[in-house]
């Protein structure tokens, strides 16, 4: 994997996801991480890597619904961030106070 050309890869899944390609791989920050901007974790990833994971991943929800994404400069990722910080992912917590998830106070 080179890293001449990283790219910044978003990610809003609570504890991030493992990128792999090959022998190579990239733990991705998430939702959790000590630096989220729009929900999303941040990390720079070579982008050959990037490329290759998310072509083989094209199909799946991650891409589809924008819970992962990768911009050229880190600058672009968290104006991505910043605009699709209403993007769900299905995995937020729930909240006590709103009776129509299927929860009531004691």
């Amino acid at each position: 994997m080179t890293i001449a050309n990283p790219v910044t890869v978003g990610c809003k899944l609570p504890n991030g996801l493992v990128l792999r390609s090959g022998e190579h791989k990239v733990v991705l920050s998430g939702a959790n991480s000590s630096r989220v901007i729009g929900g999303y974790g941040l990390t720079s990833v070579p982008s050959d890597l990037w490329e290759d994971w998310a072509k083989r991943h094209a199909d799946t929800p991650f891409i589809k619904k924008r819970i992962v994404f990768a911009q050229a400069t880190p600058a672009k990722a968290e104006g991505q961030a910043k605009e699709q910080e209403g993007v769900r992912t299905g995995l937020e917590p729930l909240d006590p106070d709103n009776e129509k998830n299927g929860i009531s106070k004691l």
